[in-house]
């Protein structure tokens, strides 16, 4: 009798768990965004099917490995993340390991555009043209056009 009854527990746990668990591997197989459960965002499809360009900020640092720094690619990061986020954006911050001695250089990227490079020394020197172009994407996106 106690087997049975863990038994209905357990088929009752994989019922429930068994469609997003499903979804999930399958959107880590294909990388395709209709397939990734409560986390859609407003033009993933377009993007995935290469229609749209992300509309995120992205920081794309190159990263010089022969040259000495007095900061860290964390302190980097964490820099250009708070400036982003005192203006309620969020940024996603790449690094590209370069094998020079060149400065570390920085790019901002919102959709079709790229601001920059910049030497890291000036990189607040962008973040209010990112930020702007970033808006710019958010009012003329497709989906809040039809809403208006």
């Amino acid at each position: 009798m106690k087997f049975k009854g863990n038994s209905i527990i357990i088929a009752i746990i994989i019922v429930v768990a068994l469609p997003a668990t499903t979804s999930v591997v399958a959107y880590q197989i294909t990388k395709n965004p209709a397939l990734r459960p409560l986390a859609r965002t407003l033009n993933d499809e377009e993007i995935y099917e290469g229609s749209a360009y992300s509309n995120e900020i992205v920081a794309l640092v190159d990263w010089s490995t022969g040259r000495q720094k007095s900061f860290s690619k964390r302190d980097v990061s964490n820099a250009i993340r708070k400036a982003f986020e005192a203006h309620g954006v969020v940024a996603r911050v790449i690094f590209k390991d370069n094998n020079t001695n060149d400065v570390v250089t920085i790019r901002y990227r919102v959709g079709r555009n790229t601001l920059g490079p910049n030497p890291i020394t000036r990189a607040a020197d962008s973040v209010k043209g990112a930020i702007a172009v970033y808006r710019m994407y958010q009012m003329s996106s497709p989906k809040r056009r039809a809403s208006q």
